[in-house]
């Protein structure tokens, strides 16, 4: 959850949990679906999760629909096939498909530029006229505009915002930070952004719009993307597991529809299923054609998808790896709920769940549990051919690269610096090193040196890129790396260790010296010099420390208006002890006799401005 120390907590927002581990004990496939569902339910009982839908399907046949435990635990009401799940980022997919049943109404395009479409919404983007912010881009996430955090993720205020005034929220948010049309990088805005698209456009709210162009088309007669619950006892209550018993997590609603207000329930799920099995088509409905089907599963706009590297993100579709097997659709996390819709159209199998407890634990050992019983009889996918290294390639490529695209605004300066990997030579393999943190290889999956994948994976999920100026890329599924020296891998790295090193030491420095001039009953001058160091570096600790907790207010969708004062507080506050650190260094130099005071109090307050710098450039003071 957090890497080194800073967290960047909020990149789970969007949950993608494949990568967590399944610290309980994975039984065998299931026999049945009698043998599933008990297996599921003693695990829930075990691991404290209240309700689950689940829907499994196949082609034809819908295997399951149905729901286990409690939608509601206080007044003990059970959760069945009708009982909707706060769906969360799920909500994309169908989003998405309204956008393309626009498109075939011939009211869009999808080339359509942003800035056409809606004059009136507030954006930047330096590269507009050689690559502008496109609906396209919009839909596969290449606009380059940072994801929301959570300070924005849900709504505490009592009135609902209009599709502009939610842009208005984002609008920081809202600014390329490179090249539209280049990189990927998943950002819940972009889809806000899409919502009052479909509003103006269609001239009819998106929840009303895609309750009756897309739910009422794919057989899906009670989902929609209210923003609250009617209380009509049709939902389900979310909760977390506070150690002693269930916590209720209220209903709190996000700015805008577009991003993550589904509600779904089992029996809705597995006709949206089937509908994706068949091509959009089944006896009681057809939605748009399969080809509009295909062109959402495949990535268009960024340059790994150019290339020709499939299992990524598409239109509001992504791409997951089950035990080798690719399956499409999306993920969502949300208040209280977890939740999965994924099927596979080659093997004509697709599932759903939700859960309306928060455990990442037992969502993973569902997942695969779930996965393992729809594929029991499927043939085993077989691992990608393995090719001798392109030497001209190789040579070309290997060096140090710094990851290139984090969706975050504030946050993205670490998710850069801690992934620095080095690449190079080793026989018939790439090895990969990520600074600080382990290796791996890769093996080359075609003749001409571009496709590679982990030696481990079944499918490649890596391209070696050139980026618009012809430099040095790569993109391992959707994350991208550039190219750079290996002083501009190292610099930066040591930089920061050592600038944290002499702030976390000026709090101990503080302490001492505080002990030393209380004893001394030194001057006034003596005391902010000595202590103003340390005192910033606390100020920066409340600002991480408030950071280190917004995930588990996602969690239980708690007020973030504390945290963000802490945040701001310590913001300001180590800028102002650095300032002043600065100020009475310069004032009080020539009465500071002791060389290696002076040498310390220098490097410290250098650490400090180092912080500013960085902290600002990352948008921490505004």
């Amino acid at each position: 959850m957090t890497r080194f120390f800073l967290p960047s907590i909020w990149l789970l927002a969007t949950l993608s949990l494949a990568w967590i581990p399944a610290r309980a004990q994975q039984p065998a496939a299931p026999a049945n679906i009698e043998e599933l569902k008990n297996i599921l339910h003693t695990e829930m009982e075990k691991q404290h999760v209240a309700g689950m839908m689940l829907t499994l399907v196949k082609r034809d046949t819908v295997l399951l629909a149905a729901g286990l435990g409690m939608a509601d635990y206080e007044k003990k009401r059970a959760v069945t096939e009708n009982v909707l799940f706060r769906g969360s980022s799920i909500t994309k997919l169908f989003v998405a498909a309204a956008v393309l049943n626009l498109v075939k109404q011939g009211k869009l395009r999808l080339d359509s530029r942003l800035k056409d479409i809606a004059p009136n919404i507030r954006f930047q983007n330096k590269w507009e006229e050689v690559s502008p912010v496109t609906i396209d881009k919009l839909l596969e996430h290449s606009t380059g505009f940072s994801d929301k955090s959570p300070f924005e993720e849900y709504n505490f205020s009592s009135r609902q915002y209009t599709g502009l005034e939610a842009l208005a929220v984002f609008e920081k948010y809202m600014s390329s930070k490179w090249r539209p049309g280049e990189r990927h990088a998943y950002s819940g805005v972009n889809y806000a952004v899409l919502d009052y698209v479909i509003e103006r456009v269609s001239g009819k709210t998106t929840n009303d719009y895609v309750k009756e162009e897309v739910f009422a088309k794919l057989g899906m007669a009670h989902t929609n993307l209210n923003l609250t619950d009617d209380d009509a006892g049709l939902y389900s209550r979310g909760y977390i597991w506070d150690g002693r018993g269930f916590s209720l997590v209220r209903h709190q609603p996000a700015f805008s529809s577009g991003y993550s207000s589904l509600n779904i329930n089992a029996a809705d799920a597995a006709r949206g299923l089937k509908m994706f099995l068949n091509g959009w088509e089944q006896p009681y409905g057809k939605f748009l054609s399969r080809e509009f089907l295909e062109d959402s599963e495949t990535p268009h706009t960024y340059l790994s998808a150019r290339a020709g590297l499939r299992n990524t993100y598409a239109y509001g579709n992504e791409s997951h790896e089950l035990d080798g097997t690719l399956f499409r659709g999306h993920r969502g996390a949300i208040g209280g709920f977890l939740s999965a819709f994924l099927y596979n159209r080659q093997l004509g199998v697709g599932y759903a769940f939700a859960l309306n407890t928060h455990n990442e634990e037992f969502y993973r050992f569902a997942d695969r549990l779930i996965s393992q019983y729809l594929l029991g009889n499927a043939p085993k996918p077989v691992p990608a051919e393995v090719y001798p290294l392109h030497q001209k390639v190789v040579d070309r490529h290997a060096g140090y690269y710094r990851y290139a695209n984090p969706s975050q605004l504030y946050s993205g300066f670490f998710e850069r610096l801690t992934n620095t990997i080095h690449v190079r030579q080793v026989g018939q393999f790439l090895d990969v090193s990520i600074i600080g943190r382990g290796q791996m290889r890769w093996q080359a999956t075609d003749r001409e040196g571009r496709f590679y994948k982990h030696m481990n994976a079944i499918h490649p999920h890596i391209v070696f890129l050139n980026d618009g100026a012809g430099n040095p890329a790569i993109s391992d599924g959707t994350m991208y790396f550039e190219k750079i020296s290996v002083w501009q891998a190292w610099i930066p790295i040591i930089l920061f260790i050592v600038s944290a090193v002499l702030m976390i030491s000026a709090i101990g420095f503080g302490v001492v010296n505080a002990i030393v001039l209380i004893l001394k009953k030194a001057g006034r001058g003596q005391w902010v010099v000595r202590l103003m160091p340390g005192l910033a570096a606390l100020s920066v600790l409340l600002s991480l420390y408030s950071l280190s907790q917004l995930f588990e207010h996602m969690k239980e969708a708690l007020p973030m208006d504390g945290l963000h004062t802490a945040w701001t507080i310590g913001n300001y506050g180590f800028a102002l002890f650095m300032m002043f650190t600065c100020i009475q260094l310069g004032l009080k130099w020539k009465y500071l006799r002791s060389w290696p005071l002076k040498i310390y109090l220098c490097c410290a307050s250098g650490a400090g401005v180092y912080f500013i710098w960085l902290l600002a450039s990352n948008h921490w003071f505004f």
